[in-house]
């Protein structure tokens, strides 16, 4: 599979958020962009190109018959598929898992209950370097170097505004409401620049997203688009490019965790939101190893799922589609961060390791072309945090 690293920087504030889900007065916005978001905003934008739009209306071009079929094979069923984009300068990162504790006071000391509890051990909820209180890991983590850091976020910035009435072309008695948006410079007044991987399963599609970019470059020679909510008061203006680096490959190391554990065993995280239903159409409970191959087939038959050292969260997903300017369902998924472990018979690693790799490298579920489905296997972050090499398993009790 063929991957590009893309990069979008900011040029207003931008408004992303999974506003389908909230009825408050208060739109807040995410602090990364989901895949869905540049690849609804880049198909209106070619639709628009073509000649004409179903909700904007607007009609930048003619009805360009190679255009129309660079649409269809990057939008396709079988198209292109874009990541996630985070406002980081590297694609190595992870949602802290459900098993993290951080410390509340120092953010350098970062520590990982995964092995801790495949053990049934006990663990202190004090930090063993310092003593501080440990809490749950929230947020997003990045690689550096061979440490684990928090991730910096982008601060948003909240924007009052006021409904009008269209007759009177007034303000409108009691609607007033704000709008979140993440600043386009950070504190030292640079553009804020968000990175991601679009994938693409054949030398079609790749040619197809490389024309539609092409073809979008009719304005100062660089591909510029709006991304997001409030588009129309002037936020969401981007400027995309492709940069020339290579993505991350997955990683698999069965052999570390298996010499952890003391058995064969392996992880996954939840990178992104997971959309998987049972054989009744309903949210699944969790990912139990059945349900993985309805969806990727060949998994070994001795895998098994560890409860004991299985966390899942959930969240509701939504989000507009820019293409057909309709909005799309309000859906329950796993969160990221959400971690289920498995067992396996150790006469099925060399079977496993493919499938795993295959899993990494195309996820699972639905809207998996949005970025959506995504694990990391494996993730080093359990290792390299694991608890139970700074304390004692008698060290105390979870509290």
């Amino acid at each position: 599979m063929k991957q590009v690293v893309v990069k979008l920087t900011a040029q207003s504030p931008i408004a992303v958020g999974e506003w389908m889900t909230s009825r408050s007065n208060v739109r807040e916005s995410l602090a990364y962009i989901p895949g869905g978001v540049l690849r609804g905003a880049l198909a209106q934008a070619v639709r628009e190109h073509l000649g004409g739009h179903a909700s904007s209306r607007r009609a930048l071009g003619n009805d360009d018959p190679a255009l129309k079929q660079a649409f269809d094979a990057c939008f396709g069923k079988d198209g292109a598929r874009f990541g996630f984009l985070m406002p980081f300068g590297t694609l190595e990162w992870i949602p802290a898992p459900a098993t993290a504790l951080f410390n509340k006071q120092r953010d350098e000391y970062l520590y990982d209950t995964l092995f801790a509890l495949l053990r049934g051990e006990d663990y202190p909820m004090e930090c063993p370097n310092t003593g501080d209180r440990l809490e749950r890991g929230r947020g997003w983590l990045e690689h550096k170097g061979d440490q684990w850091r928090k991730a910096k976020m982008p601060q948003p910035r909240a924007f009052v505004r006021v409904g009008l009435n269209r007759q009177l072309e007034t303000a409108e008695t009691n609607i007033l409401y704000t709008l979140e948006a993440i600043d386009p410079t950070d504190a030292d007044g640079n553009p804020v620049e968000f990175r991601g991987v679009v994938s693409f399963p054949d030398a079609a599609s790749e040619s197809a997203f490389r024309t539609i970019l092409d073809a979008l470059r009719w304005r100062d020679g660089r591909v510029q688009v709006r991304i997001g909510s409030a588009r129309t008061r002037g936020f969401g203006a981007v400027a995309l490019e492709t940069v020339n680096a290579p993505a991350p490959a997955p990683q698999v190391d069965l052999e570390a965790f298996a010499q952890r554990a003391g058995r064969p065993i392996f992880t996954l995280l939840a990178r992104t939101p997971v959309l998987v239903h049972d054989a009744c159409g309903m949210p699944a409970p969790t990912l139990t190893p059945d349900l993985l191959r309805e969806y990727l087939p060949d998994l070994p038959d001795s895998v098994q799922l560890l409860p004991e050292a299985t966390r899942a969260e959930r969240m509701l997903v939504s989000g507009w589609s820019g293409a057909w300017g309709m909005p799309k369902p309000v859906q329950q998924a796993f969160a990221p961060g959400s971690v289920f472990t498995y067992r396996y018979a150790e006469s099925d690693r060399a079977a496993l390791q493919s499938w795993l790799q295959q899993l990494a490298l195309y996820g699972i579920g639905e809207r998996i072309a949005e970025g959506y489905g995504q694990f990391a296997v494996c993730s080093r972050y359990h290792l390299d945090t694991d608890i139970t090499q700074f304390t004692q398993s008698n060290a105390g009790g979870a509290q």
